[in-house]
């Protein structure tokens, strides 16, 4: 028993360390008070499955996003591991710009 906790510690601790983790993408738009927020779990796997897949959400006026925040957690990687990449959730949580804009400003809109 002593020798298979030797073997199997060394295993899982790359498993724990990269369990949780959050990735963060920035604008230079500033987060304010007033910017729409929403929180989707996309539910799909390494070999490019999407089992189901959140609506698109679109922010009002051509504005875009200051923020876009992916999520994983223990019980997303073992989930993952079990199935053995078949089954990837990853939670998406988004921000929208708040900011106040001139009516007289054109939308970007990108090629």
């Amino acid at each position: 028993m002593k020798n298979f906790s030797r073997f199997l510690l060394p295993l899982l601790f790359p498993i724990i360390l990269s369990a949780c983790s959050t990735m963060t993408l920035d604008s230079d738009v500033p987060k304010t008070p007033t910017s729409e927020t929403g929180t989707h779990t996309k539910h799909g796997s390494f070999y490019n499955f999407v089992w189901s897949e959140p609506p698109v959400e679109k922010c009002e006026r051509g504005k875009g996003f200051t923020r876009t925040r992916h999520h994983t957690n223990i019980l997303y990687s073992l989930a993952s591991i079990i199935s053995l990449g078949f089954y990837v959730p990853q939670t998406v949580e988004w921000w929208c710009d708040g900011s106040s804009s001139d009516e007289d400003e054109e939308e970007y809109i990108p090629e």
